[in-house]
Parts: structure tokens; sequence; C-alpha cells
């Protein structure tokens, strides 16, 4: 982004476009993928078991593989070009509030040099506190797109330059996962740092309500910890009631995701890392042990990691405390509630429910069986989830779903918002 004239002369919703354009080559090679295992692979594996058969089946395999990583690829590209459009849009926003309060000021602004325009006969400003204001929300804006451009732009090329990566690990977990925490780099550059509390207000204020909704569900740390963002927007994110802050519990997912803290040695910790962020943020433990088959705590043996000859082992926490089905049970027995999909906002928690008849999983039908914290939603409604074991960070959830089915089989996603009613 070159000046604020370009910044003004912008069409965000070309970019919309463009990420529109390569989502549908994206639902095309999904498609084709589905299409090659049904009408080839499975049928080669079928009906022709000699040498040959195998050859062909395996190319075929390869093909639609190559294609899959292909279509994570595009969808990190959407996910890029997606955030690039808001946060242009979020730019512009901020540059049309700077006009406007010039405007009020009787203030004119040079959109080229980025800057109010200085009295052709050098005369002083009336009051330069309010020329201050302006040139300050004309850097910001600056500033947003040009964070924007300069992060995006980076990232594309570097997509462009995976467009040969037929692994699809490297594919969904490198590629995909590093354009998704791109996104919501550009909506974090678009927020103010914070230094000018004024400023911040200035910039709030000038947002629309759903472009305010968007940020709360994109950035809640940025916004929670941000001075000039009033207070009763703060008291919301972080949960009216008291009884544990959501903020906290998702700068808990944010910054252990890919540590051993509160980790259970022998056990999957997916569960137990939720449990873990719920108690950091505030959340009290219920029950006065951990053999309460209504309650959810540690016990002091398992929080200091104490075993005395094995006789704490196994009791170190209830039930509820680090497994699936176990603390989807009691979140919703204890005062939490299901949520729909569209309602969904961060601090809320996705599980994972097995829905096959468990054919290629050794999972039952029916079990809930992995635990994740919901991190961010952007503007497009994408959930973005963090978890522990098979360690993830606010990576997206509509472009994993085709690859947990593959890899689990069918699944029921569920949404409980814990709102503890024990204390």
């Amino acid at each position: 982004m070159v000046t604020l004239n370009d910044l003004d002369k912008a069409d965000p919703t070309r970019w919309k476009a463009a990420a529109d354009g390569w989502q549908a080559l994206v639902q095309q090679a999904t498609a084709a993928v589905d299409d090659i295992h049904a009408q080839g692979v499975q049928p080669l594996s079928d009906h022709w078991q000699d040498p040959v058969g195998k050859v062909a089946g395996q190319k075929l395999a390869d093909q639609a593989q190559a294609l899959e990583a292909a279509a994570d690829i595009m969808r990190g590209v959407v996910m890029v070009l997606d955030g690039f459009a808001h946060s242009l849009e979020y730019a512009r926003q901020t540059l049309h509030s700077a006009t406007e309060l010039a405007a009020r000021y009787g203030l004119d602004v040079d959109l080229v040099q980025g800057c109010v325009v200085v009295p052709d006969d050098g005369s002083p400003f009336e009051d330069p506190d309010q020329v201050l204001e302006v040139d300050r929300m004309l850097h910001e804006a600056w500033q947003m797109a040009d964070q924007a451009d300069t992060k995006v732009a980076a990232e594309l090329d570097k997509l462009a330059a995976d467009t040969g990566v037929t692994d699809l690990g490297q594919a969904l977990d490198a590629i995909q996962g590093d354009a998704s925490n791109v996104e919501l780099a550009a909506y974090a550059g678009d927020i103010p740092d914070g230094s000018d509390p004024r400023l911040v207000a200035d910039w709030w204020n000038g947002l629309t309500p759903d472009q305010q909704q968007q940020f709360l569900r994109a950035e809640p740390v940025a916004i929670a910890n941000l001075n000039g963002i009033p207070d009763p927007v703060k008291a919301e994110l972080r949960g009216t009631d008291g009884k544990y802050d959501r903020v906290a519990f998702v700068q808990y997912a944010l910054a252990h995701w890919n540590d051993g803290h509160g980790d259970v040695d022998g056990e999957d910790n997916c569960t137990n890392f939720t449990s873990n962020a719920l108690h950091e943020a505030g959340m009290q433990y219920k029950g006065w042990n951990t053999f309460d088959s209504d309650g959810w705590g540690q016990s002091v043996a398992g929080q200091n990691g104490w075993d005395f000859w094995g006789l704490t082992s196994g009791l170190e926490h209830t039930d509820s405390w680090s497994a699936a089905q176990n603390l989807h049970d009691f979140l919703t027995k204890n005062g939490g509630a299901e949520v729909p999909q569209g309602q969904v906002k961060p601090g809320d928690i996705l599980f994972f429910q097995q829905d096959n008849d468990g054919k290629g999983s050794d999972i039952p039908q029916g079990q809930i069986h992995h635990t994740a914290i919901v991190t961010a939603v952007t503007p497009d409604g994408d959930i973005r989830y963090t978890q522990h074991s098979d360690p993830r960070v606010n990576v997206t959830l509509d472009g994993r779903t085709q690859h947990e089915v593959i890899a689990e089989g069918q699944q029921q996603l569920h949404f409980v918002r814990p709102q503890p009613n024990w204390y």
C-alpha cells in the first residue's frame, strides 16, 4: 500500500471475489478427490487384486492425494485473501473516520502525504491537539493497510512456492496452518497498539456494530487488553457472571498449546489441557475428592506431580477432568449449554463425537473422544480452534473437516459454553 489515496480507491470486494473464486477451485478439487476414490480406487481394490491392479490403484490414490494437498493449499489462499479483503475494509473505515473527524474540526487532509494540510499562509492551527488526533488516525489507517499488504503479499508468495507439495501432512498442518495464522495476524494488525486510548476510542467508535463484533470474535485477547475499549465491552468478552474469565481461557490455550504445562504422564492430554485452561481462567473445583462422580478437579498430588510408590497413580483427577465424554457430560449437567455452530464464540469448547459405525476406527459409535478450545471466529464464520495432544493452534475447522472424516470417520460436532452453577 503506497498512499492513503491508494487505500481510498481500493476495492475490498474485488479481493473477496478472488477469494470466492479460489474457494470454487477448492470445491472442485475436493469433489475430484471423492470421485477418484469412489469410481477408481475402491472399484480397483474390490475387483482387480493382481499386481497390475494394485499398481493402477496406487497411481489413482497418489493422484487423489496430490489433488487433496492442492485443495488444502488453495484453502490457505482463500483464508489469506479473505483476511486481506476484511483488513482493507477495516483500514478504509478508519480512513473515512479520520476524514470525517477532520471535516468536523474544519481541517483539510492530503491523502497522498497522509496528513492534515498546513494552511497556505503558514499560520498556526487553532487547536494543535485536533490536528494531532486526525494525523494519528490517518497514520493508523495507513499502517493497518500497509501491514496487511506486506503480510499477505509475503504469504501469497510462499503459497505460490508450495504448489508442488503433495504430502498431506505438510499441506494441511504446515502450509494451511500458517495461512490460517496469517489471516488472523492481518486482523490483529488492524488494531491500534493502545498507546493512545483516545485514538483507540476513535477507532472503535468509527467501526460499524458488525465490524466491532468481528473484532471481538477474531481477536478477543487483543481487544480485552486494549486501553480505550469501553469497559462493558471488555466485561462481556471476559464473562459478565464472574465465574471464570473467557479471555484468560483463550490466552492459556494460545500460550500452552505446544508445551507440557499441566500434562499428566501416560495420558492423552487433550481434555486435561482444556480442564487446566478452565481452572487457570478461574473455574473452581467441584467436589471434595477425585472419586466424586459429579465432581471436577485435581488432587494436591496430581497438581504437584507427586506419586507415592504408585499409590496415587490414576487418582490425580476426577474422570470429568481428563476424559472428553465425561467433561462434556459434566459441563452440560452443571450449568453449561450446547450452542449452535453459528453462535459459537471464543471461549467455547469443541467436542468431537464419533458418528459412523466404527468401521476403520477403534472409537465406538456415539462416543465423544476429543476436546479442543475455540480461540477465534473469523468474519466469514470459520471457527479456529486450538488443541493439545496433536498440538495445533488456531487451525481452521472448515479446512480440516474433510480430513477428520478420513482419519476418524464421520463426526458430530458439539460446542459447549461452560456456565458453572456450583459456586
